[in-house]
């Protein structure tokens, strides 16, 4: 129960209280696309209220963004920043504890708003919406083993945590919906590279870009899916 809350704590703004050992952090990985489906419930339910597209594809982002704390859009500003633009290395890490934004974040942020108010106007199916946060955190997990940490902080707390439960769970997005869970595993992936390549490693920030990029990647992709008579 206790990695189950971990998990809670990490990944959205719900009033979970507690310090954690370092073996609980590990083990809340497993909970990781369980707790994206919480989120996704709570998404799917609001999709069924009988307002106008543009209305309720505002709505959904506002719940979105409310249950994450807006976590992981401050990781895609702060990443914005620091990855983006011509700058030592040293440079982009100092960046990345800086609390201003820069130019970077807000062109960025202000298109990933955007698009992912289109995306959800008119809404994808309940279904989609259930499924698309479970895997989007679960996305990040491989790359977390893989790759090298940039700095020490939460991310390394996380590291190290089984996979394979993880993974099972994460398992119907890519099943019912293989365009748009190719799209959102493209997006982590790009983010990851990116990262590698400018900060010699991943971040917490850089995490929480590659879970925003992702769902951005899979609502896309959804789109797409659907234009294309899916």
């Amino acid at each position: 129960m206790r990695p189950f809350l971990a998990a809670l704590a990490l990944l959205t703004a719900l009033p979970v209280r507690g310090v954690f050992s370092p073996e609980e952090l590990r083990g809340s990985v497993v909970f990781f696309p369980l707790v994206g489906y919480l989120l996704g419930a709570l998404l799917a339910l609001f999709a069924f209220l009988p307002l106008p597209s543009g209305l309720l594809g505002a709505l959904l982002l506002a719940l979105w963004l409310g249950l994450t704390g807006f976590l992981h859009l401050d990781g895609l500003l702060d990443s914005a920043d620091a990855l983006l633009g011509a700058k030592p290395r040293e440079r982009r890490l100092a960046i990345l504890k800086d609390p201003h934004l820069g130019a970077f974040a807000f062109g960025v942020g202000g298109l990933y708003l955007l698009l992912k108010w289109q995306a959800l106007a008119p809404p994808p199916s309940p279904l989609f919406l259930l499924l698309l946060p479970g895997f989007a955190r679960f996305l990040v997990l491989p790359f977390l083993n893989l790759y090298p940490l940039a700095r020490e902080g939460m991310a390394a707390l996380v590291r190290g945590g089984p996979l394979l439960p993880a993974l099972i769970l994460a398992l119907p997005l890519p099943l019912l919906f293989p365009l748009p869970a190719l799209l959102a595993l493209l997006a982590a992936f790009a983010v990851a590279r990116l990262a590698l390549s400018r900060l010699g490693g991943l971040t917490g920030d850089v995490l929480g870009a590659m879970i925003a990029l992702a769902e951005l990647g899979g609502l896309l992709g959804y789109a797409l899916w659907k234009a294309l008579g899916g």
